[in-house]
């Protein structure tokens, strides 16, 4: 499943066009400068648009030659959509981890989503951060190709899930499809929103700080998770 955020945490910002392959000399660096060099160059575009980013400040703070980048990818948008492939893949496994099999109901089992989306956040915070910055606030013209049919992927991945749940009696079967998935896109997404009027988080604040996305109470952010819910329970079944 795909998504622009958090904010459901049960998707991911939109799937990649393409697969990306690092160079050789990447993959053949050792776990831990190839961790270092993920998590520096995480930083430097989680904190900046993908037009302001620097190769030049990644490569000054990991005390590397900036050719060396060069011959880890071909250029500067080949690291983008690697880190953007690199973290979804990271929120996908804590999403996965949570079988629809472990619930009575789909409402239980979308709750436990938004939790390990929130388990995310916290445990990877250079991942949810960077993809904060992909979903939310990138407008570079050059990646507006990668984010602009993220919404779309996300109703389609949605719909054989509805057509499942549908028969479970977890929506009302007289609404279409097309239009449940289109509410629950959305209405996950808002989920940012009033995180940020209740909770006053400040998502630019945290990533200046070096914070989670969502630095505030774990349970406090499952309450308002569960108000929401109990309207979107209410309003499809």
């Amino acid at each position: 499943m795909t998504d622009r955020s958090l904010f459901g945490h049960i998707f991911v910002t939109g799937q990649s066009l393409l697969i990306i392959m690092p160079k050789e000399t990447f993959h053949n660096l050792p776990e831990e400068k190839k961790s270092q060099f993920i998590n520096t160059a995480l930083e430097e575009f989680a904190g900046n648009n993908f037009d302001t980013a620097s190769i030049t400040r990644i490569v000054k703070n990991l005390g590397i030659a900036k050719g060396s980048v060069y011959q880890y990818f071909e250029d500067k948008l080949d690291l983008w959509l690697y880190l953007k492939e690199y973290c979804e893949g990271v929120k996908m496994s804590y999403v996965r981890s949570v079988s629809r099999r472990d619930y009575d109901s789909f409402w239980s089992y979308y709750r436990a989503m938004f939790r390990h989306g929130i388990n995310f956040d916290l445990e990877q915070p250079r991942c949810s951060l960077f993809l904060y910055r992909v979903g939310f606030k990138e407008s570079s013209r050059q990646v507006r190709e990668y984010l602009d049919s993220w919404k779309k992927k996300a109703n389609e991945a949605f719909m054989p899930w509805i057509e499942h749940e549908k028969k479970t009696g977890a929506f009302d079967p007289s609404v279409s499809t097309e239009t449940i998935a289109h509410f629950l896109v959305t209405m996950s997404i808002s989920i940012a929103e009033l995180l940020q009027s209740r909770y006053k988080v400040d998502f630019d604040e945290n990533i200046r700080e070096g914070k989670p996305l969502f630095a505030a109470d774990e349970e406090a952010l499952m309450q308002a998770v569960d108000e929401l819910i109990y309207l979107f329970e209410k309003s499809l079944k």
